[in-house]
């Protein structure tokens, strides 16, 4: 997973003013035609539609927002979630509402806002330009391939893109966009939010930032669980009694300093000897695979009874195979809490980035595959796969813990507290008596 390695160079060009981007043209067609041809995850008949779709596009070059999402659709035939156009990018081209959105177990909520529409936080959306916001969420696999649960990282963000919502057919408005919310009492209320310009800033501009993390900053200190705490922290190790043991939090298999990380807490859980450990993974889009490897295979090895895992739609890429070596490693002795991961078994990754010239719009291509089903013997498989191979029959949560608004509002963590009671059942459950 090449991703999170090559994003560095990048960042540069995404300080060039928004009003600074070009129309598509000749030379974005031809990368298109380049992008289908070096992206392996396509099948057959997948790629010929590709190929098809490719020649059409001269057709939108007046629409930018319409090129873009025909690019993006064209990439989500191969159906891979390696093989993508980067919604984070879309706000260093197009204006985005600033009041933002969260997708729940229960629906759909205003998480944030600015401080002259904070009275919006926390209210159900019904409707996004009139509407309803489940018929957009179906539609935008047209855009985006792979599972829904990674999908749906990235689906409150299209609906916060007016320009992109119109090009799609859901909007007449590309600068503003219309939120049906549900009343406290009375009538659903409509209002109307003035897109701005508001780019992401640094890696988020390349993996996106979950609204959660955003959300948090609107909740009292004092209610904020230990998840959302240290919002910009990559990684770190915490002892919370409710566990028995140790939690540590990993949104990125990368970032400065992440060995030495590995390194300390690997000599101090040693040191502590906990009696379980919890593994966060919940944010973790991925990075470089061989980092944590090492580090995961060794807490089975230090944990007293058992090691917990905590997953999301949003546990991604090289968070998968870090999750796969722990599995391995574990064995029965781990047990996965929380929402399905990101991914299937078998995809298609690593590949390279590749920037459409005139539009600016940059795409995923991958060019090798990943099984963590049978280790990946193939020759076309990562050669680090093929030299450590993962064989796990499931990466599913073996106790589902969805997060609904409530839980969130209330400072409620469904994942930690279904470990707590998980730890405290196996504690305290009686002796099975053999047959005499």
């Amino acid at each position: 997973m090449r991703l999170l390695k090559q994003i560095a160079p990048l960042l540069a060009s995404l300080a060039l003013p928004v009003a600074a981007q070009a129309a598509p043209g000749p030379a974005d067609v031809a990368a298109m035609r380049t992008y289908v041809e070096r992206n392996l995850a396509y099948r057959p008949a997948a790629r010929a539609e590709a190929l098809r779709r490719v020649a059409l596009l001269p057709g939108l070059y007046r629409n930018p927002a319409r090129f873009e999402l025909e690019a993006a659709g064209i990439a989500a035939l191969a159906d891979n979630g390696h093989s993508a156009l980067l919604p984070p990018q879309w706000p260093s081209r197009y204006r985005r509402s600033p009041v933002h959105l969260g997708l729940f177990a229960d629906g759909l909520y205003v998480v944030s806002a600015p401080p002259d529409r904070a009275r919006l936080v926390g209210r159900r959306v019904l409707r996004v330009n009139g509407r309803d916001w489940r018929v957009i969420r179906a539609a935008y696999a047209r855009y985006q391939g792979g599972l829904q649960s990674f999908r749906d990282q990235f689906v409150p963000l299209f609906m916060e893109m007016p320009a992109l919502l119109a090009a799609a057919g859901f909007g007449p408005d590309p600068d503003r966009v219309a939120y049906t919310l549900a009343a406290r009492t009375g009538r659903p209320e409509t209002v109307v939010v003035q897109a701005v310009l508001a780019p992401y800033q640094g890696d988020a501009a390349f993996t996106g930032r979950s609204a959660l993390l955003d959300g948090a900053g609107m909740l009292p200190a004092e209610r904020i669980p230990l998840y959302l705490r240290a919002p910009d922290r990559i990684y770190r190790l915490a002892f919370p009694a409710r566990i028995d043991g140790a939690y540590v939090q990993l949104k990125a298999v990368r970032g400065l300093g992440i060995a030495q990380f590995f390194e300390s807490t690997l000599e101090e859980l040693r040191r502590r000897r906990p009696r379980n450990i919890v593994v966060d993974l919940r944010f973790n889009i991925g990075g470089d695979l061989n980092i944590a490897r090492d580090f995961m295979q060794a807490l089975p090895g230090i944990a007293q009874d058992r090691v917990y895992a905590i997953t999301s739609g949003r546990t991604f890429s090289a968070a998968i195979s870090s999750l796969g070596y722990l599995k391995q490693a574990a064995g029965d002795r781990l047990t996965i809490v929380g929402e399905p991961i990101g991914d299937r078994l078998e995809f298609w990754a690593e590949g390279d980035i590749m920037t459409l010239p005139g539009l600016g719009a940059m795409l995923l291509y991958a060019n090798e595959r990943h099984n963590y089903m049978t280790g990946c013997p193939e020759q076309d498989c990562h050669g680090s796969i093929r030299e450590h191979p993962i064989r796990v029959r499931s990466l599913q949560p073996d106790i589902p813990a969805a997060l609904t608004w409530a839980d969130f509002q209330a400072g409620r963590d469904p994942a930690m507290a279904a470990i707590a009671r998980d730890i405290g059942r196996r504690r305290y459950a009686p002796a099975v008596s053999p047959r005499g």
